[in-house]
């Protein structure tokens, strides 16, 4: 099985900010390693949540919604395909985004934009040297794929493949989307009492009423 995952990180805003601004809840989930469907406090103040790869949640009109206030980390890749990509948001503003495409005739594609961290010339300069040592010895590889992935990484420290002992962590939190949690409403003609069990049976956890 391939990777294929997005995630996005947060400085600047905590958890209950970050879930409550995407419509996000916890759950009752835990695991030690950031999966899909799970968030991770880093100690260095960054919030990471991972989903899945081209996932709506890291839409660039919600990440800019989010970024005001603080800064946005996203990095989407998917080896299936070869694509990859990290962007950064501060204020509401895109400041810089890079981007690989695989399946396109140039395995070196790099498409890139704004003003770019500063470990970006020297993450670039190895991944060229890989790549020009791989396409001498005939090797079928695309290097410049990690190249989003880890810039994304040396502005964060976060890769979605360590575990969250990693960083220091016991374990990553799980969440779920608002409305998955929603409860359709009780068949009318049902009794009241059968209609209180019910309801109180598919409770969220997290509703305390």
């Amino acid at each position: 099985m391939g990777a294929s995952v997005g995630w996005f990180a947060v400085k600047g805003k905590g958890r209950d900010e970050v879930f409550a601004a995407l419509d996000l809840v916890r759950n009752e989930r835990t695991a030690s390693h950031p999966g899909t469907g799970y968030s991770l406090a880093l100690p260095n103040g960054w919030f990471a949540v991972v989903t899945r790869f081209e996932s709506p949640l890291i839409a660039d009109a919600d990440m800019r919604r989010l970024s005001h206030g603080c800064v946005v980390i996203t990095c989407e890749y998917d080896d299936h395909v070869m694509v990859s990509s990290s962007t950064c948001y501060v204020n509401g503003l895109r400041n810089w985004r890079a981007e690989h495409d695989g399946q396109q005739d140039d395995n070196r594609h790099l498409a890139t934009s704004g003003s770019l961290p500063a470990a970006f010339d020297a993450i670039h300069a190895r991944i060229e040297t890989m790549q020009d040592a791989a396409d001498i010895d005939g090797d079928d590889v695309d290097h410049y794929y990690s190249l989003p992935i880890e810039l994304a990484q040396s502005v964060t420290t976060f890769h979605a493949d360590l575990p969250a002992s990693a960083y220091g962590a016991t374990l990553c939190e799980g969440w779920t989307l608002v409305e998955a949690t929603a409860v359709p409403a009780p068949d009318p003609d049902l009794s009241r009492k059968v209609r209180k069990a019910v309801a109180k049976a598919t409770r969220p956890w997290w509703k305390l009423w």
